[in-house]
């Protein structure tokens, strides 16, 4: 294999994790899921996720790294985070292996990176990209091997001119479009929960992604639309915003809760 390979296996509140692999790495951009969803979703494609040597972490938050103790108790992966992350995720690590298992896990350490640093990982390219999202610190993912790019882009209140830019040459992109705001302010949560949902700490909605796209400087040529609420989103109203454009219709494929994507070539 010389390029790339990107797979979402899950995206929401439920889990969130997604696979990408060269010739010599297999890294997790988060790991939020259980390893036995995480064995036969990998599996579903061939793939054995005892060769899992990595996971990038976005922030604390446990649908995104509440599965990553009980992977290091299968796989000596390398973790990998903001510097302001380290501690809490660290000590959330060791709580919960084993004294064997932590003791062979100081060997690898927990790597940190400071905001946007980027870092290279193996054969591949990591640039870590701070979001603002209300568990500080929120970092995103580009990950880029062999003239390829791709990126993970939920869990953000409010978009700016720089993630435009940065995300604006993936050729594989998940990107958040969270809920609908008819369905949010009809919905069952309290007033406080859906102000900060809505808020700029919170999550996209969907016209919100749908704006991002359309800045772009080059469309994905896959565009994931995931972190999708179950109670104020549906797959139509979301795939309605992308499809509104005045430039035209968006190409994409919608991932509800706990949806494994296609596995994609890059």
């Amino acid at each position: 294999m010389t390029g790339m390979r990107f797979l979402v296996l899950s995206t929401g509140s439920k889990g969130n994790c997604a696979y990408v692999a060269t010739a010599h790495s297999q890294v997790l951009i988060d790991c939020g899921v259980g390893i036995r969803f995480l064995e036969s979703a990998l599996a579903a494609h061939g793939i054995d996720w005892h060769g899992i040597d990595a996971v990038f972490a976005t922030h604390m938050h446990t649908d995104h790294v509440g599965g990553i103790p009980t992977l290091l108790k299968h796989v000596p992966a390398r973790v990998y985070t903001h510097q302001l992350m380290a501690p809490e995720l660290g000590l959330m690590i060791r709580r919960e292996l084993s004294a064997a298992k932590r003791a062979a896990y100081t060997e690898f350490e927990i790597a940190t990176f400071n905001g946007g640093d980027g870092f290279y990982h193996r054969d591949l390219d990591v640039l870590p990209v701070p979001v603002s999202h209300d568990c500080n610190p929120t970092v995103m993912y580009k990950v880029h091997h062999n003239g390829s790019w791709a990126g993970v882009l939920t869990d953000l209140g409010t978009t700016t001119d720089h993630l435009v830019e940065t995300f604006g040459n993936c050729d594989a992109l998940l990107l958040e479009a969270n809920h609908c705001p008819k369905l949010l302010a009809a919905g069952p949560y309290p007033p406080l929960l859906k102000q900060r949902i809505r808020g700029n700490y919170g999550h996209l909605s969907n016209q919100q992604a749908a704006e991002f796209a359309t800045g772009l400087a080059h469309m994905p040529q896959h565009l994931f639309l995931g972190h999708m609420s179950d109670e104020n989103n549906t797959p139509w109203a979301a795939s309605t915003a992308f499809c509104r454009i005045e430039t035209g219709p968006i190409p994409h494929t919608v991932l509800p809760q706990r949806t494994t994507g296609m596995l994609v070539e890059l």
